[in-house]
């Protein structure tokens, strides 16, 4: 008797340049693929028939969809139309962006304001990840709020608002002020401090890291196509099987959060036929001597 051909598991996701062939990224964590062919079949019907005289095929409907555990750079990058950045050189130093008005002027301000933000000495390892909001409380003091996460993921617990810091006074002439758990310095402006209440200004922080890649998501101008190859891992009958999909449009990356789970999102792909290749997908199959 035959062995049977069935697909056990999946293995791979690897998408392609169509131009150079040269792969783009590759997903490994796969909960399921689903490839499926929808073909509307129109019959002619009239006259007194039970039933259509004649069926023909209307249009394929093709749907390359994938749930998927991982989130590669590529996905945002290639798959969508997300620009990357990658900084190094931070694990000493972490950062301590400029500091800019948001409400008012009176916070951000060379002379009777915040002159400048910078890293207390050694502390990099302190610094919050994400934006720092200064709030003025009075003329003379600010509040100071964390957008983001703390240094190792402790989790603001002055109150819900994220508050890090209460009615610090900023001195002037030029004086500091440490927020010590925190790693930042204030510096004030070169003359008498002078806030107006609820002007704000924010700062951009991270801690003392070994690499920060950054991912912006522009506004979509193509519909990106590439080629993807599924990848079936060998089954007990020894039967390896991929699936070469020549072109694929692709747009929309997502994610999620879930409570104590490992996240996933959801990829839609259309397969096109490709004219190049003479095909929509190609299923190779090898029978393994080993």
């Amino acid at each position: 008797m035959s062995q049977t051909k069935h697909f056990f598991g999946v293995k791979a996701l690897i998408f392609y340049n169509r131009t150079t062939s040269k792969p783009v990224g590759i997903f490994r964590v796969i909960s399921n693929v689903e490839f499926t062919r929808e073909i509307e079949k129109l019959p002619l019907t009239g006259g007194h028939r039970n039933g259509p005289w004649a069926v023909e095929a209307g249009e394929p409907n093709h749907t390359l969809a994938a749930t998927l555990m991982e989130f590669p750079d590529f996905a945002f990058t290639e798959l969508d139309s997300a620009v990357r950045t990658i900084t190094t050189g931070e694990s000493a130093t972490g950062k301590v962006g400029t500091i800019t008005n948001k409400v008012g002027t009176s916070v951000a301000k060379a002379t009777t304001g915040i002159a400048s933000v910078a890293l207390i000495a050694g502390a990099a390892a302190k610094l919050p990840f994400g934006k720092v909001v200064v709030v003025a409380a009075s003329a003379t003091t600010v509040n100071v709020y964390i957008v983001g996460d703390l240094a190792n993921g402790q989790i603001p617990a002055i109150d819900e608002l994220t508050l890090i810091a209460s009615a610090i006074t900023v001195p002037g002439t030029g004086g500091t002020v440490d927020l010590v758990d925190y790693g930042i310095k204030i510096t004030g402006g070169s003359g008498t401090t002078a806030f107006t209440i609820d002007d704000s200004a924010v700062f951009d922080a991270r801690p003392a890291n070994s690499k920060t890649t950054e991912i912006a998501m522009q506004d979509l101008s193509d519909i990106e196509t590439l080629g993807c190859v599924l990848v079936f891992p060998k089954n007990s009958n020894k039967q390896q099987v991929i699936v070469d999909f020549p072109k694929v449009a692709v747009a929309g990356t997502s994610f999620a959060a879930n409570t104590r789970e490992y996240a996933e999102f959801e990829m839609t792909a259309t397969p096109l036929y490709d004219e190049d290749a003479g095909y929509l997908f190609k299923k190779t199959e090898i029978l393994s001597v080993n």
